[in-house]
């Protein structure tokens, strides 16, 4: 079962627009395990606490990655270093949003989940 750490771009983009990623990757992958690393947890947090409406939908990212398997990064890092750490260490996919770290991905090599125009894109 393959595993898809999730970073904050794209679950505050799955509950800004709501749409049936889920499944979407479920069906190209098979069964996933989501992971949320507690890095991403804490930029959630820190969102939150500013308020606003990009801190009513990081609320609604947190509790949505409630239900998925945490993991405490490896090195203590900014969360992104965090994710791609993990994601290199566990041979997992990335889901992200986040153009910079789109295009560190690419040129690693490393496997990911995006989003474009509400649909699942996997490479």
């Amino acid at each position: 079962m393959e595993y898809v750490v999730f970073d904050s771009s794209f679950l505050i983009a799955v509950v800004e627009k709501p749409a049936t990623w889920y499944e979407d990757i479920q069906e190209k992958l098979g069964k996933f395990n989501p992971v949320m690393l507690d890095g991403v947890s804490g930029e959630l947090d820190d969102l939150v606490k500013r308020g606003g409406k990009r801190g009513r939908f990081a609320a609604l990212a947190k509790e949505l990655g409630e239900s998925f398997m945490k993991v405490r990064g490896e090195k203590g890092g900014p969360p992104d270093d965090e994710i791609l750490s993990w994601a290199a260490s566990n041979d997992a996919f990335v889901a992200t949003l986040d153009a910079r770290m789109l295009d560190h991905l690419r040129a690693s090599r490393m496997r990911y989940v995006t989003l474009r125009r509400g649909r699942v894109f996997i490479y």
